[in-house]
């Protein structure tokens, strides 16, 4: 609704055009009525006035100056003056001032002061239709040039191009640089509760937000997990990344890591974009921190792992002088501060060693993918002692059960297919046929050839297809009963899986041939 205030310094005036018309069917919020010009502003502040009525000649401040200050701040105010017959000049330089019309005191009809209103609110619904047409112009324009710079950003980045192309497209942003590699966190139990595609979501969640509030800069998923950010910064970098960061993890739920770098030239954009995504690695030894910047330091070589020493507390397995070699080789990932990737790949090494012939190939490179994926040196530590009580587990059904695996992965399937639309967790599954969690996971991965949760994912979306064919339900209803308890969720990953949204499927499914 448009506001609305009448100034008159005669209160039987004020209350005459009051009444006359129904304002609220007007689309118009009566802010209030006033006897003169300066309490009128004093109303006016902090509000939008979008129609003014007032009177010409009161006292304190009259109505030509009451109009000339209230088009200063509100430049697309529109304002009927009420006259009387003596005061025609002064009506005439109010309508050289702007104002739409006049009415006469003594001749004042209801219905023509109603269709003067009428007409004043069109002007006012024409003058913002046409702002938001500018805007929406502007906006364009501006994300127009926004995905230029991205197209040429990613092309030198992720495929070394020629940097020839990056000064035509930047000139709108200006230096210095800020560059942000913000990474996702918290991936394991993302992946765990959701499926894979529920990241690529938030990334394109992210994306749209930033593209959508902010004008200066560019974003774009570089990975499954991360996001690079460049943007101009006029204030301390680290006011504007605690703010960016803040609001995206609000608008996607979400916990983000940033690591950023500082650059006045584009041209050293690769360079910069390799350190921003270092630093943004820095958690993995911090991860009490969420935002870093980038520090030059040495990195520690780890030794060569001892496979003699490893092999003679594995044949025969002897735990306690394995858990010995662990903490060791802990001391050193430690002590040594090594590249969070050269300790994932000697943990990856060390369980090789360690499952060589408990495990498919396959199933180890699954693993070794899984390891790769651990986000902090404690998060590594923990997933490897862990393993030493799935090595123990693996050994025993292995010998013992040979083919009790078919019976347990029955089982499995039996409960999992009469609760997928409750809450159901791998946990929950492995502590139904009595195995641990981690070995449950290696099984059923063994079995059915893909993860436990992507299964899960698409028994719901099946599911939701049958209710979306064979029932009147709402799509939040839908998703209940489908086992999902986020409808925007459940939109987005039914429209990933089958090409249409919900309602869609639903119109074309339903739809005579």
């Amino acid at each position: 609704m448009y506001n609305v205030m009448i100034v008159d310094d005669e209160p039987v005036i004020r209350f005459g055009l009051k009444a006359s018309v129904d304002w609220t069917k007007e689309g118009l919020h009566y802010v209030g009525d006033y006897p003169n010009g300066e309490e009128a502003l004093k109303a006016a502040e902090g509000l939008t006035i979008d129609l003014l009525i007032t009177d010409i000649k009161m006292p304190v401040m009259d109505g030509l100056i009451l109009m000339k200050e209230m088009l200063q701040r509100f430049p697309r105010l529109k304002v009927i003056l009420v006259s009387s017959y003596t005061d025609f000049d002064y009506v005439r330089e109010g309508l050289q001032l702007g104002a739409v019309d006049y009415v006469l005191k003594p001749t004042l009809e209801p219905e023509e002061f109603t269709k003067l209103i009428q007409k004043c609110v069109e002007m006012i619904k024409m003058d913002r239709m046409v702002e938001e047409k500018l805007a929406l112009v502007n906006q364009t324009t501006l994300i127009r040039e926004q995905k230029g710079l991205e197209h040429v950003i990613k092309k030198v980045i992720l495929e070394d191009s020629s940097l020839d192309e990056l000064h035509r497209k930047v000139g709108w942003l200006k230096a210095p640089f800020l560059l942000l590699t913000m990474t996702l966190n918290h991936n394991d139990k993302l992946e765990e509760q959701y499926g894979f595609l529920y990241k690529t979501m938030i990334l394109e969640d992210v994306q749209n937000y930033f593209y959508k509030n902010i004008d200066e800069g560019i974003c774009f998923s570089v990975n499954e997990n991360q996001m690079f950010f460049l943007l101009n910064t006029k204030v301390d970098p680290y006011v504007d990344i605690e703010r960016l960061k803040k609001v995206l993890e609000q608008e996607t739920n979400s916990s983000f890591t940033v690591g950023f770098e500082m650059i006045n030239d584009l041209f050293s954009v690769k360079e910069g974009f390799e350190k921003s995504r270092l630093a943004s690695g820095r958690r993995f030894f911090h991860p009490n921190e969420s935002i870093f910047r980038y520090e030059s330091f040495q990195e520690g070589k780890l030794t060569s792992l001892d496979i003699k020493w490893l092999h003679q507390i594995l044949l025969p397995y002897d735990k306690q002088g394995l858990l010995e070699f662990l903490r060791k080789r802990f001391q050193e990932w430690e002590s040594k501060m090594a590249l969070p990737m050269e300790i994932k790949n000697d943990a990856c090494e060390i369980f090789g060693h360690l499952f060589m012939k408990q495990l498919e190939l396959d199933e180890l490179m699954e693993k070794y993918k899984q390891i790769k994926k651990i986000e902090t040196l404690e998060g590594v530590r923990k997933t490897l002692l862990l393993q030493i009580e799935n090595y123990a587990e693996l050994s025993y059904h292995k010998h013992h059960h040979p083919h009790g695996d078919n019976a347990i992965m029955q089982k499995a399937l039996d409960f999992i297919h009469g609760h997928y639309t409750e809450e159901l967790t791998l946990q929950l599954v492995s502590s139904h046929v009595h195995i641990s969690r981690n070995y449950f996971s290696v099984l059923f991965k063994r079995f059915i050839g893909e993860n436990f949760i992507d299964y899960v994912m698409n028994l719901r979306i099946q599911k939701a297809k049958e209710l979306l064919e064979n029932t009147s339900m709402r799509v939040y209803e839908v998703a209940e009963q489908s086992g999902f308890n986020d409808v925007k969720y459940f939109s987005k990953l039914f429209k990933k899986l089958t090409g249409s949204s919900p309602i869609d499927f639903r119109s074309r499914s339903q739809s005579p041939l």
